[in-house]
């Protein structure tokens, strides 16, 4: 049951961090935020209590929400769209050095984008002296990647929040599996 509870909880959890309405009164956007700061600061320190809940120690809890909180602190706004209208949205300067990068490639630049895990990966890796968890950054990355395109397929009309639950279910399904990595 642990697995399942600390999969949801991740999906929930990432859909917080990209919606932060949660965070102004009443839900009313018009609102102002009566939490200061981004969603994320609040959401990735969560993650690593999933973790603590999936029997990581403490560093390795911390560890996931470094994670998180690296990988989600960068822009992707414009990159979300993969490759559909904007609404009028332009590429930030990371997003546009993505797409320079990529020969415009707006897949493979929100791949890399998603890549921005690795760091996190990596010291995971190294903190559990199991090697093979880095490979789990690019495996991620690309499943984030299909999962945005996914939901542009699925739901046309508003597929970020379908995205985002997605995405935070894979979070979870790594912090659930990695549990006793080494």
């Amino acid at each position: 049951m642990t697995p399942l509870i600390t999969i949801a909880a991740c999906a929930v959890l990432n859909r917080a961090r990209g919606d932060d309405r949660w965070m102004r009164h009443g839900f009313d956007h018009r609102a102002a935020k009566r939490i200061p700061g981004r969603a994320l600061w609040y959401v990735s320190p969560a993650f690593g209590c999933a973790a603590l809940f999936c029997g990581h120690g403490l560093v390795a809890a911390a560890l996931w929400s470094l994670t998180v909180l690296v990988w989600g602190a960068g822009p992707w706004g414009y990159l979300i769209y993969v490759a559909r209208p904007s609404n009028g949205k332009t590429p930030t300067r990371l997003e546009r050095f993505l797409l320079d990068a990529t020969g415009g490639n707006v897949h493979l630049a929100l791949f890399c984008r998603m890549c921005f895990c690795l760091p996190g990966f990596m010291a995971l890796a190294w903190w559990h002296g199991a090697f093979w968890l880095v490979a789990l950054a690019p495996a991620f990355a690309a499943l984030a990647t299909a999962a945005y395109e996914a939901a542009w397929r699925i739901r046309p009309s508003n597929p970020i929040w379908i995205a985002e639950l997605i995405v935070g279910a894979l979070w979870g399904v790594l912090i659930t599996a990695t549990g006793g990595a080494s």
